[in-house]
């Protein structure tokens, strides 16, 4: 790195270049996490394109405030064994999908859909007897938190065709591999 001064109309001004770098460099600079979520779902049933869950906070996902990561891959561990396909819809901040509680349609409005930031749909499950496990892997869904947060908020919404219920709040398991910036 090198510094520029600069003198004009008796004021100085000095600058520091910043080292360009490399695509090698850059990778080996990122950070790979893997984040552990437990949203809170309904135990009501949840019809097809009805809220499943919402608002369940991604801590860290970024590195630092209003940064950015890539969303490389997503397990989901059902322990109901329901294993209904579902989207999980990513925003910047935390908003309901719908104004009265999980379970029912989505009524987010026009404004607050800005927020938005990507959807990844699961469906495929393997079977694990008495539970089932959904793995997506390279998704390159580009995140990035809202100014001041290092945080992405995720929601998931009923797109199996038919009805669930799970018999808990807390059957749902989400595991989000991250690269962040």
């Amino acid at each position: 790195m090198s510094d520029l001064t600069i003198k004009h109309a008796g004021s100085t001004v000095t600058q520091t270049r910043q080292e360009v770098l490399s695509n090698n460099k850059k990778l080996n600079q990122m950070k790979v996490d893997v984040i552990d979520v437990d949203p809170t779902n309904t135990d009501q049933a949840c019809s097809n394109a009805e809220v499943i869950f919402q608002q369940a906070e991604i801590v860290n996902a970024v590195s630092v405030k209003g940064g950015a990561c890539i969303l490389q891959s997503i397990t989901l561990l059902d322990d109901d064994d329901e294993g209904k396909a579902m989207d999980l819809i990513f925003t910047d901040t935390s908003l309901e999908l719908d104004d009265s509680a999980d379970g029912t349609a989505i009524d987010l409005s026009d404004a607050n859909a800005g927020s938005i930031l990507g959807v990844i749909r699961i469906s495929d499950y393997m079977d694990g007897v008495d539970w089932q496990l959904a793995h997506k892997e390279n998704c390159g869904l580009v995140l990035k938190a809202a100014a001041g947060s290092t945080s992405i908020y995720v929601s998931g919404v009923n797109r199996s065709g038919g009805a669930v219920t799970y018999s808990t709040t807390t059957d749902l398991h989400l595991k989000f591999g991250v690269v962040k910036d």
